[in-house]
């Protein structure tokens, strides 16, 4: 299988749709492309080496446009090209805004721990099953965390592998169309 190849024929079927979507909706078209490739796909391995370039290959071709939202943030960090990880990390840092609680940079991060950007490819267990994920964020009491595939509901119990940690065990905090925010079970004081 030729990764490049196949992320490339990808891109030349759904780019017709996916260009004239907004970043929500191609959030949620990415969702089903993905779900359809681990389907697809003789390996996880396989997925694993097509999915992030598709996704590299489909920015690309959209022109590479500044990092303007969260959601385009998102997909931006599933590429497999560092510069578009990059963008993401750099506008989750400046974008001063959590949307789950409707706190700006002027109201002060009201999060009980700092949490640090990371760039890493990592595992999740979700019903006991596991799936690959992209790391976004990590702090003492949680993690925001990429998926190929929908997130549980909020109050999920699932487990998460950290590099050079171990594996954790979290409860979903929050999703959207392409991301999780988790909560250690294990939280230290404050």
């Amino acid at each position: 299988m030729d990764a490049d190849r196949l992320s490339q024929e990808l891109v030349d079927f759904w780019f017709s749709v996916i260009s004239e979507a907004g970043w929500e909706h191609r959030a949620s078209i990415l969702k089903e492309i993905h779900a359809q490739l681990r389907a697809d796909m003789a390996t996880r391995a396989e997925y694993e080496a097509v999915a992030p370039l598709f996704v590299a290959a489909l920015i690309e071709r959209l022109g590479e446009p500044p990092v303007a939202n969260r959601t385009q943030a998102e997909i931006y960090a599933t590429s497999a090209f560092g510069r578009h990880r990059e963008a993401a990390r750099v506008w989750s840092e400046n974008a001063g805004t959590d949307t789950r609680s409707g706190a700006t940079a002027a109201d002060g991060d009201r999060r009980r721990f700092p949490r640090e950007a990371i760039d890493a490819i990592s595992e999740v267990w979700l019903a006991g099953r596991r799936s690959p994920c992209q790391l976004v964020d990590l702090s003492l009491g949680g993690a925001r965390v990429m998926l190929w595939e929908p997130a549980p509901v909020p109050g999920t119990e699932v487990r998460l592998a950290l590099p050079n940690a171990g594996i954790r065990d979290a409860t979903v905090a929050f999703r959207n169309d392409v991301a999780m925010g988790l909560r250690f079970a294990d939280q230290p004081a404050a």
